[in-house]
Order: C-alpha cells, then structure tokens, then sequence
C-alpha cells in the first residue's frame, strides 16, 4: 500500500477522485482538506496546552465538542475548527488566528512544525487532499515571499526527512489554466449570484505580503500567482521525485487506470 497525495489547482477535481477512491479502496485511510491528518494542518487550529484551557474558559458552551474533537500531539492540540461551528462567527475567528497559515507564524516555526509532522510520520495506506503542495507551497510563495529556488531548498529538506519508498503523489493539469480558473469563478458562486471563490482567493492574495508588495488585485493576477505555482510543481516533482508522480488530465481520466497503477 502506499501513502497518496492528490494534488491539483482549485477546481481541477481533487476532492473528486478522493471520494471516488474512497468507495473502491476501503482499506485506506482518507484525509480531506480540514480534517486532522498525520502531515497537514490546513484549516485547524494548533494550540499550546496553555492556549488549549484559555479556549475551554472562553468558549464554554463548546467545551464538549472541543474536546471530542481535539488531538493531542507533543504539548499542542489540534482542532479541525471549521468541522465544529462553521456557522458561529466569532468562534470561527477566534481559532482561526490559531492556524499555522497565513503567516500567523514566523517561517521558521512555520516550516518546523511542518518538517516535524512529516519527519514523525510513519506507516502507509493513507490518501491525502491536497497536503504536499497547496498550502505548504502558498505560504512559501506569499506569505515568506521566498524565490523558486529558496522554496526548492525546503522541499529539499521535508522530501530528504521522509521516506518515499512508497510516496506517490497524483497531480491533477490542466490543458488551460485560464479556461479552468474562469470555470471555478463561474461555478463557486452563492445564491446571490456572487463570485465566492474569486473574491476569497483574490482577497488572499491581496493582502498577502506578496500579494501587497506585487499589487495584486485582478483575475490576471490570479492567473499569474497559480501558473508560478504550477511551474514550481514541476521543479519539484521532477528534480526532487521523478519516478514518485503521475499527472492526470482534470476530469478526463480512467479510474481503472488508477486502480490497477495502485495494486502493482
């Protein structure tokens, strides 16, 4: 069995081929975005044990669900907060400001908890959404503001601290990134009408240090940020693990193909 990283653009079909996969290999262990994963902590919040009590004495209301959902790991806590109360504000924002992302760290801690997590996980038979390259990479790129080259280092290090014997990662491209991230804004609207996604991930990279120091606030700026993105994959993928990736044409591949690529 292997550890399987699907990857991919907003839009391009990740959590998809992970629900698909789901249904045919029941044997594996499977990860979304914003759940607690052995390796990424993408929309949880990460706590001391200290800020851990702080958090019970001010949210008492939701001590118990807290702390049905908390993980202990080495004197921190994580909490998939976006899985308990959506819906109530303040508590959102309040253990947003938790995150390791969004530059709510200094890189150095940024980078050793992340080198960490993936140095002390073990095992195999677990699919991951999205947890080698999305927000790992974009912090990197935003919110560090480190060049191709210095964001290469990094993986350098993280890939050299794991072992890959039994790495795969599954990358969904696309034929026209234009075309794809048109499609995503036309299609992540609410019932207003109003373009969610594009205003979201626009607001993003505006007020990212990058995006600040680079003046993004356009569509054209958004294409830029993800087609770097991609060019950095690709570095990545084929210095660092040639012979450890596969890359899917989005929404266009046979499932079956996948599967039998799985059982060798």
């Amino acid at each position: 069995m292997k550890n399987i990283f699907i990857e991919g653009i907003p839009g391009s079909g990740k959590s998809t081929l992970l629900g698909k996969l789901q249904e045919k290999l029941p044997e594996y262990k499977f990860y979304r975005e914003g759940e607690i994963s052995p390796v990424d902590l993408a929309w949880c919040s990460y706590l001391s044990i200290t800020q851990y009590k702080k958090l019970q004495e001010d949210w008492p209301q939701f001590r118990n669900i807290i702390d049905i959902n908390s993980v202990q790991e080495e004197g921190y806590y994580i909490i998939p907060y976006t899985r308990l109360h959506g819906d109530n504000h303040a508590f959102y924002r309040y253990m947003e400001k938790y995150e390791i992302y969004g530059g709510r760290r200094s890189i150095d801690e940024f980078k050793g908890i992340v080198k960490k997590r993936y140095r002390n996980f073990k095992g195999t038979g677990n699919i991951f959404e999205c947890a080698f390259f999305q927000n790992i990479i974009e912090e990197l790129m935003l919110y560090a503001e480190y060049c191709d080259d210095k964001i290469l280092d990094f993986y350098q290090e993280l890939v050299s601290d794991i072992n890959t014997d039994d790495l795969l990662i599954i990358r969904f491209i696309c034929d026209d990134i234009i075309e794809s991230l048109e499609h995503i804004r036309k299609e992540r609207t609410n019932n207003q009408g109003d373009e969610v996604w594009y205003t979201l991930m626009l607001g993003y990279l505006k007020q990212s240090p990058y995006g600040k120091s680079h003046g993004m606030n356009n569509f054209e700026d958004v294409i830029s940020h993800f087609n770097r993105r991609i060019k950095l994959e690709n570095r990545i993928l084929n210095e660092l693990l040639p012979y450890k990736f596969i890359d899917l044409k989005s929404k266009d591949y046979q499932l079956d193909e996948i599967l039998t690529f799985l059982s060798k």
